[in-house]
């Protein structure tokens, strides 16, 4: 409830779902609006009311990212406008920022900045958590984990078992996509933003360039504290001041100096080069299609299915991590990314192993050294002739399972039983590998 209440107090989301996330739409309009100052005289003026009005929207968030992005993102601002200001414009800049302060307090907002509060406040040490573990995912996952994969990924292989908070994200819309990435698109991710920022950066004749700086800095801290650019609406005001930014530069033949060009390709290559020189692998990797656990070829593939293994099947196996000893182990989603060759290795398949059987299964069956079948959700006559895996092939039933198929199965094959189990197998490289059980 965190989310979307403070103290019992409604976060103001603005339809988004999100208080972030509107946060973050807040503040780059705030910024945004004072491009106006550098139209007309008055626009200083309409600015600072605008400004006042989001800035109580702002408070009324509650959100420390937003506060956090505005002010970094009005440094720009700041620094190129033009000085000095008339006793006017200062008092009414006082009169409004006291005003949005006297607001903060009058909400409690300010609580959310108490340093006693933020040390007590996990959703920053999760945060933390998160974060820390982003350079090792890049490591372990060369082609990236998928988008919308990442706190999924983070839950099952990184997370300390003795936390279980689910995360869909890794809160950080930066992280996210880094995460998610492989290298080539990582490098693109950094590289466009660098970009954007050049384009924005402000000269002695394009000073006003210094608000669509301010508002993409804004937005980049934004996203920096939270996933909030997933969300369309926040990219509509930095998106409409790049588009003017541009627009200005090809109308007034103003560009940064040709040299300049070269840094963000250098900077963002620079930044990931860095990575590996500063964080080791895990003993995890993850391929397309395949997480494998272990620094070896595997000794074992598993064909995980949620509905036997459960959904966070990852994470059970590190429960055994101290009794997998050197052990490698594969895990696929589906029986059509295995690797080709199986040879020597045992072949766990679960559930509902495969979406659409091929000639490739039999191929793979075959080269299994020996080939274990648990709860399965198809029937054998789906795989096509079975008779050359049969001396090798042990089918695991748990005693009150309930997919249709086990009969099938149990009437042609070795079957072995999984007392007070049913279609779900808690606790599952200790019942079928008896091997990794802890001693």
């Amino acid at each position: 409830m965190e989310e979307f209440f403070f103290k019992g107090i409604w976060r103001m989301d603005w339809g988004l779902g999100n208080p972030n996330k509107t946060a973050a739409l807040i503040v780059a309009l705030m910024v945004g609006l004072w491009g106006l100052a550098s139209i007309r005289k008055w626009g200083f003026w309409v600015a600072l009311v605008g400004f006042a009005g989001l800035g109580v929207c702002l408070v009324h968030t509650f959100s420390r990212g937003g506060i956090v992005a505005l002010f970094l993102g009005l440094l720009p601002v700041l620094w190129f406008a033009p000085h000095p200001w008339g006793w006017r414009r200062i008092l009414g800049v006082g009169i409004a920022v006291w005003g949005i302060i006297g607001f903060s307090v009058y909400l409690q907002a300010h609580n959310r900045l108490d340093p006693d509060f933020v040390r007590q406040d996990r959703s920053i040490t999760n945060r933390f958590e998160l974060w820390k573990a982003a350079p090792a995912m890049m490591l372990d996952a060369p082609w990236g984990w998928g988008l919308g994969n990442s706190g999924k990924a983070f839950v099952e292989w990184y997370q300390p078992l003795d936390r279980n908070e689910p995360y869909r994200t890794m809160v950080n819309s930066h992280l996210t996509w880094l995460v998610e990435f492989g290298w080539p698109m990582r490098f693109v991710y950094l590289a466009g933003w660098l970009l954007v920022l050049l384009l924005c950066l402000p000269g002695p004749r394009s000073r006003w360039l210094s608000v669509p700086l301010g508002v993409w800095l804004s937005f980049l801290i934004s996203a920096t504290f939270s996933s909030v650019a997933e969300e369309p609406w926040v990219w509509s005001v930095p998106v409409l001041f790049l588009l003017l930014a541009l627009g200005w530069r090809i109308r007034a033949s103003i560009w940064p100096r040709p040299v300049l060009w070269l840094g963000p390709p250098v900077v963002a290559a620079l930044a990931l080069l860095l990575i590996p020189l500063g964080w080791q692998k895990s003993n995890i990797r993850h391929l397309p299609g395949a997480t494998i656990v272990g620094k070896r070829v595997p000794e074992t593939w598993v064909v995980a299915d949620d509905q036997v293994l459960g959904a966070r099947h990852g994470r059970t196996l590190r429960n055994f991590g101290e009794t997998l000893g050197d052990t490698t182990i594969g895990i696929v989603q589906d029986m059509a990314d295995l690797p080709g060759d199986l040879s020597g290795s045992t072949l766990v398949l679960s559930g509902n192993f495969v979406s659409a059987p091929s000639p490739v299964i039999g191929d793979r069956l075959a080269g299994a050294r020996a080939v274990i079948i648990v709860n399965p959700g198809i029937f054998p006559q789906e795989l096509g002739d079975l008779s050359d895996v049969r001396d090798k092939l042990t089918v695991v039933i748990g005693d009150f399972a309930q997919t249709p198929a086990v009969h099938s199965w149990s009437g042609q094959f070795e079957t072995r039983s999984l007392a007070g189990v049913g279609d779900f197998v808690p606790d599952w490289p200790a019942r079928l590998l008896p091997r990794f059980q802890a001693p």
